[in-house]
């Protein structure tokens, strides 16, 4: 177990904790769009006159549905978690706007979707759900996954050079992103949206190193608030539910073999824990 605490920075292992609330069954969706680019949109039940809080989630490189076409099970949990707590989830979708399915099979360098594309996506999906009447415009949150943790990362990039552009976070919860290109630029994040990145220790796609050297290097700046854990005995999506598999299809990994992906169940409890926690905090939410 690796712990340490810097300027805004943990970095820890996971440890033993119950697993958080079942979520309940499948929320209800409408389908939205906004220049050209779909997305569906989970409204909370909100009640607050002033609004209540909102997140926007980025797929990963599999794109937001399954093989036979409908939203992916990962997706539907997260906004029937999210949901309970009072909070809206809009899903933009990035691949399927532009007729095009899973990703994951192309070098992330010759995708035909790029993380820059990504990014204005991103800002475009904030715009409109900061406007959207019953969402809080001043409790608008990021969660991402894998292709859509990286996106992310590059957008947070962005907000803190273009700040006037963009709409103000309250948090950002990522997944396993691929942090190596965000590290050779030397990246400088916006420094005061808090950050929480959730990391396998065994991940052999989007490697865990890379990401605790931009988490250290972001602890140097004034006011950074990024928390990191690695779980132990975890591959790339440890918090599914899927048995862990090695995909030979995927180019880019740490092992020219292939890929290890698939959950743990001990680690996906722990991060679902965290994340509700981590919401509860910045978006200022209950937890049931």
């Amino acid at each position: 177990m690796r712990a340490f605490a810097a300027l805004g920075l943990t970095l820890v292992a996971a440890c033993a904790s119950p697993p958080g609330p079942q979520p309940p069954g499948p929320a209800a969706t409408r389908m939205v769009e906004f220049n050209n680019l779909r997305a569906h949109w989970f409204p909370a039940d909100l009640t607050s006159a002033s609004g209540g809080p909102a997140i926007v989630a980025l797929h990963g490189c599999g794109g937001l549905y399954d093989r036979q076409g409908r939203l992916a099970a990962r997706y539907v949990e997260t906004a029937a978690r999210l949901n309970a707590r009072g909070i809206g989830v809009l899903f933009p979708d990035s691949f399927g706007s532009r007729g095009l399915g899973n990703q994951c099979v192309a070098r992330a360098g010759a995708r035909a979707v790029t993380v820059e594309t990504r990014s204005e996506d991103l800002r475009l999906a904030l715009a409109w759900l900061a406007a959207t009447p019953g969402v809080d415009g001043a409790r608008v949150g990021l969660q991402a996954w894998s292709n859509g943790g990286t996106t992310a990362l590059r957008a947070l990039e962005r907000m803190q050079d273009q700040p006037t552009q963009w709409v103000s976070l309250a948090g950002a919860a990522l997944f396993y992103p691929r942090c190596t290109d965000a590290l050779r630029r030397d990246a400088v994040l916006v420094r005061a949206v808090p950050l929480l990145m959730q990391l396998g220790a065994l991940d052999d796609w989007t490697a865990p190193q890379p990401c605790e050297a931009l988490a250290r290097a972001q602890a140097r700046q004034p006011r950074a608030q990024t928390i990191v854990h690695v779980y132990p005995d975890s591959y790339h999506g440890f918090d599914g539910t899927e048995a862990v598999r090695l995909r030979t299809d995927i180019p880019g990994g740490v092992n020219p073999a292939g890929v290890h992906q698939g959950g743990n169940p001990e680690a996906r409890a722990q991060a679902l824990a965290r994340l509700d926690a981590f919401w509860a905090s910045t978006l200022r939410t209950t937890r049931p």
